[in-house]
Formats: structure tokens, sequence, C-alpha cells
């Protein structure tokens, strides 16, 4: 990831009241925003599960949606998410589930090269297959499409990505894949706001 983010921000405001000839008590907050070293060891997730689906919207399930979203997430050193930014939203009104989903995660965090844990900037994707997809093939849709046969490949591996050609109109359940990757260009990174966990 070659984005680089440096943001400063000053604040200042006068004390107006206090005793006749006090100095004015500047109160001065700076904010300086920018990617963390590369760690020698990378933050892994401790309580994710990649054979389940995350929860799905009404609006996801009514449309038949097959769609991701990809984030940034910023992991304390403690292993916590401590906030986001959305390089690709999902649509279908999964954005907050999104976000609650990412906000849970716990990491082992990452490690400097003197095995100190630090903070540390990951890209993390989420995933909805088509609903009515996963109950045609597995009879329900809590589980991830799983890898069969030799060689081995996930079960939705020729099922083709959006804007890649016609649908198999002849299958169980048409479908589109979304195989969107993140947008991590500069400017565009850059011009993305931080989103905080709700309190």
């Amino acid at each position: 990831m070659r984005a680089r983010t440096i943001l400063l921000v000053v604040v200042t405001s006068l004390a107006v009241t206090g005793p006749a000839g006090a100095s004015p008590q500047p109160d001065e907050v700076i904010v300086i925003d920018e990617k963390p070293p590369k760690p020698a060891v990378e933050a892994k997730a401790k309580n994710f599960s990649p054979r389940k689906t995350p929860p799905y919207s009404d609006e996801a399930i009514e449309s038949d949606a097959w769609t991701r979203a990809w984030l940034l997430l910023d992991i304390s050193p403690t292993g916590s998410v401590t906030r986001i930014k959305y390089l690709k939203r999902p649509g279908y009104q999964l954005d907050d589930i999104a976000a609650r989903e990412v906000f849970r995660l716990r990491f082992e965090p990452a490690r400097d090269k003197n095995g100190k844990p630090q903070r540390t900037w990951i890209v993390w994707g989420i995933e909805w297959p088509s609903y009515f997809w996963l109950v045609d093939r597995l009879g329900v849709a809590s589980g991830m499409p799983p890898i069969v046969g030799f060689p081995p490949e996930r079960l939705d591996a020729h099922v083709p990505c959006r804007g890649s050609g016609p649908m198999s109109l002849g299958s169980i359940h048409p479908a589109y894949r979304d195989c969107s990757m993140p947008n991590l260009s500069g400017r565009y990174f850059a011009s993305l706001p931080w989103l905080y966990p709700r309190r």
C-alpha cells in the first residue's frame, strides 16, 4: 500500500474570561495522521472464520446481490480496530453491517522487528455471495462457497465476474460475482474519511 496521508489540524481558542492582566491560554490540538511503518509480523485476525457468510440485509436478499466491501482497518497495538475507511462500499444497505463486522474483529497485533506490538493498517475484504445461489447449491446461506474438486477451487470459481460477459442462463441460479478490488490510488485514498466505532 503506497498511500501516505498527513493531516495537520490546529485549533486555537483564546480565553476571554479570567483575572485582569492574565495572558490568554491557547488550546492547541495537533493531529498527525500518516501510514504506520510496515511491521515485521503482520496482524492476524483471531475471531474471524472465512467459512461463514456475514449477515445479509433485507435489500441484499431481495436483490439477490453478489457484492463485496473493501475496507482499510487501523489496528491498535492491542489488536483492536480503532477506525476504518471504505475503499469500496458494498451497497444494498450493507455498509452498516460491514462496519459492525470489522469493529468486532480482534487481532493478534502486528509486531516490529524487536517483537514489540505496533499499530498497523490492513486492507480487509468482506464478500456477500448471492443469497439464493448459496441456498440453491448448499441448502443454506450461512456458509461461504466451499473448496471442491481437484485441483482444489472454490465452488463459485466458474461464476462470471460482473461485467465480464454473459451469464450462464442455463445454470441452476444465474448470477454475477463481484470481483472488484480496492482502489488504493493516493489521491482517492487520501480523500476518504475515517469512520469510528459508535459508542
